[in-house]
């Protein structure tokens, strides 16, 4: 049976230059909401030395961009992981390292949209005395991101870089304040000094798990190559630039933050159920709720880039036939892969309704954030050994020890030791769920996987020849 879903409809090609990539590297990562969101978590292990578990993580994150940068130049490609873990690793591999994706990439930003809403009803609550449910606030952000991404990749690129842009303005100004009036007992060097951090190193490491997930989203540009102008030099430049300034960005902002705060109290940092609320009081007054207008800007961004992200690579998984047919539709006038548009907001809405009634909407971001840092550290080791593979297989002259093999495997070995922190000692009720849980949903990946196969049996080899194809622009003349 012959594939023609892409020779009808097509996504909007040569509609990205840089500055839009870019942008949207930087909203998929979520500054504002990691700062607000995930500072306190890394705090609680790393104390004042959040600044040095972010250095940290930004080295061990290059290492893994670099391998995203490299496939995007030979591989540029809307399937993303899924077309560099099956190049690499083959069709089998390929599908279970894309699942994984797709779980890092549905549950990330959905905590965030979930936790959103729970924020606004708290302050709304608190601060005017209005009482609207949390769930409704989050089914109403989940809205927009889906009107804003069904209806171009235009409109919500454009809609990510003034939310991207914004939040990290707003930001940095109030990290500039902290450094400006240092809190009660701060030290300008105890953020620098490895003993400042509870168990020292240990602390450290511990505070690069979710560190590493701040970080992760770098890769966003990728599934949008088929989109953007020269895609194998475009797409490269903007995942190491966003994960660059973003790394530096998170230095700055952390460094700050542990002093506005003070340095020697990191304890009710990290404990305080808004410690920012409590900062932005302090150091603006009443001009604090530009704090809560970046929070909304970065928890909408980050799903806007998510779904753009994702979508693009459900589109290539359905054109392949890994997904069904109807994931590569292509709107005719839009030219946006609506069903998987659709699909991605209600497999974001259906976890945090779970979590946020079962156990309680405090837990929303940190439980689909764990989750989702499992999800994306076998991802990332499973995309460095592709790597390797990929080249040695299919570009052997232009193999290169440093960059195809030292740099893709030490990124793999520095995620060892933080997913080794991850689960061990055994986290606090409802976190030591989390392995298992992730368990389950790879397992319910493999057994669909095998479904495939049994109702359509060769049908991943073929959707791997598919992804060959599609570096030359040639779906309609794949046999599915």
């Amino acid at each position: 049976m012959k594939t023609d879903i892409a020779s009808r409809h097509k996504l909007r090609q040569n509609s990205l230059g840089l500055p839009e990539l870019l942008l949207h590297g930087v909203t998929h990562i979520a500054p504002a909401t990691n700062i607000v969101f995930t500072f306190p978590i890394i705090a609680l292990k790393a104390g004042p030395d959040m600044p040095v578990s972010f250095l940290l993580a930004t080295f061990v994150c290059l290492l893994i961009g670099n391998t995203v940068s490299q496939f995007s130049r030979y591989l540029p490609s809307s399937g993303g992981y899924y077309s560099f873990a099956t190049r690499g690793l083959g069709s089998r591999v390929g599908f279970i390292a894309t699942w994984s994706y797709l779980i890092y990439d549905i549950l990330g930003p959905a905590g965030c949209t979930g936790f959103l809403g729970y924020l606004l009803s708290d302050i709304l609550h608190s601060e005017l005395d209005v009482n609207i449910p949390w769930w409704m606030i989050s089914g109403i952000a989940f809205a927009l991101i889906w009107a804003f991404t069904h209806y171009g990749v235009k409109l919500s690129i454009r809609t990510v870089m003034i939310f991207g842009g914004l939040e990290i303005l707003i930001m940095l100004a109030l990290s500039l304040s902290f450094l400006i009036r240092p809190g009660l007992g701060s030290s300008y060097v105890a953020p620098i000094t490895p003993s400042s951090a509870p168990n020292h190193y240990t602390g450290i490491i511990a505070g690069m798990v979710f560190s590493i997930l701040a970080l992760s989203g770098f890769e966003a540009p990728a599934p949008l190559a088929q989109e953007s102008r020269n895609p194998a030099r475009l797409v490269s430049a903007a995942i190491t630039l966003s994960l660059l300034s973003i790394g530096v960005f998170y230095v700055f902002t952390s460094y700050a933050t542990a002093i506005g705060w003070g340095t020697g109290d990191m304890a009710s940092f990290a404990t305080d159920p808004n410690p920012f609320y409590v900062l932005g009081r302090r150091y603006w007054g009443h001009a604090w709720w530009l704090i809560v207008l970046a929070i909304i800007n970065s928890a909408i961004g980050t799903g806007l880039a998510c779904t753009n992200s994702a979508s693009r690579v459900m589109y290539t998984m359905g054109i392949t036939g890994a997904l069904p047919a109807r994931f590569a539709f292509i709107h005719p006038t839009h030219k946006t892969p609506t069903f998987a548009i659709a699909f991605l907001q209600a497999a974001g809405i259906i976890p945090v309704l779970l979590v946020g009634f079962l156990l309680k909407p405090t837990d929303i971001f940190g439980f689909l954030g764990t989750l989702a840092t499992l999800a994306v550290i076998l991802l990332y080791g499973m995309a460095n050994l592709a790597l390797t593979s990929y080249m040695r297989k299919e570009h052997p002259d232009e193999f290169s020890f440093m960059r195809h093999f030292a740099f893709p495997w030490l990124g793999t070995l520095s995620l060892l030791p933080v997913l080794f922190i991850t689960i061990y000692p055994v986290p606090n009720w409802p976190y030591n769920l989390s392995p298992y849980l992730l368990a389950a949903l790879l397992i319910g990946g493999f057994a669909y996987m095998q479904w495939i196969e049994w109702r359509h049996p060769g049908s991943l080899s073929r959707s791997a020849g598919a992804i060959v194809a599609e570096s030359s622009n040639d779906f309609a003349n794949v046999d599915l």
